[in-house]
């Protein structure tokens, strides 16, 4: 006798359903992988012009910048000079060694070479920085040296920079900055380093009150300062340093022009005729 096995019509009517559905989800799904194929050809395609287009202008530029390079618009045409001061221009473009078949950009390039070459030639020069405006005109910004004071060289002055140099042109009486201290009576350039060294080590509101430094000295130890007040300080190189700060207290108590000595303590006495002649203090 065969055996009868019944079927449940709702489970039937289920799996029928589900077979349905699973063949309607991939119709769909094939729908939508046919709609995006479209959007994904369309990006591919403007990501690849785009880089396309980033490579025609990178070429462009190079062929643009080659052929400025080999053409007279890269020859530096003019050199300007900025910030020299007393220094002669032309003087300043022959040193650098630019001429007029250098090219601008390889000249940008030697900035640091040239501004070593000029601070070189020209204790006044600090340092050069070398810009570009138009096509071709070459620009040099020059930095320079502070300058301390003026020593005198015979009849004429030379500027003393902020490094110990000395500036290479020579100055008339009436180019000189009289706020600034002058450095008289030194032969010999040892002393004048020494007492430089010295001066630069005073506080700045002491410096700011000496008109002149003299080497014309007993002793090689000696430092005498004439102040713009009129008075006339004598010092040990040795020791002075720690004791300019009592010059303010001192010169309150002071009715007239005097010598203020602090060689070995301190003690005053006004000045003779022939001091304030020496001195060129009226």
């Amino acid at each position: 006798m065969a055996r009868i096995t019944k079927k449940d019509p709702k489970d039937e009517l289920a799996k029928f359903l589900r077979h349905d559905e699973e063949r309607n989800q991939q119709k769909e799904d094939r729908r939508k992988v046919s709609s995006q194929l479209p959007s994904l050809q369309r990006e591919r395609r403007r990501s690849l012009l785009t880089r396309l287009g980033s490579i025609i202008v990178v070429c462009l530029l190079i062929i643009c910048a080659l052929a400025y390079y080999v053409s007279p618009y890269a020859d530096v045409s003019t050199v300007r000079i900025y910030g020299a001061g007393d220094l002669d221009a032309k003087s300043l473009v022959r040193a650098s060694e630019i001429t007029a078949s250098d090219k601008v950009l390889d000249s940008l390039r030697s900035n640091q070479k040239i501004s070593r070459k000029l601070s070189k030639t020209f204790p006044e020069v600090g340092s050069v920085k070398l810009t570009l405006s138009g096509l071709n005109t070459l620009n040099f910004k020059v930095k320079e040296r502070r300058v301390i004071g003026y020593v005198k060289a015979g009849s004429v002055y030379r500027k003393i920079l902020s490094n110990g140099g000395l500036g290479t042109k020579t100055l008339s009486w009436n180019e000189v900055d009289h706020d600034k201290p002058l450095f008289i009576g030194y032969s010999k350039t040892v002393s004048l380093k020494t007492n430089l060294k010295i001066f630069n080590s005073f506080p700045d509101y002491f410096k700011d009150q000496v008109k002149m430094l003299s080497g014309n000295t007993r002793r090689k130890t000696q430092m005498i300062m004439v102040m713009k007040d009129g008075n006339v300080i004598i010092g040990n190189t040795a020791t002075i340093r720690s004791k300019v700060k009592y010059y303010n207290a001192i010169k309150q108590d002071l009715t007239e022009k005097s010598v203020i000595d602090m060689e070995v303590g301190a003690f005053t006495r006004p000045l003779t005729a022939e001091e304030k002649k020496a001195y060129g203090i009226s």
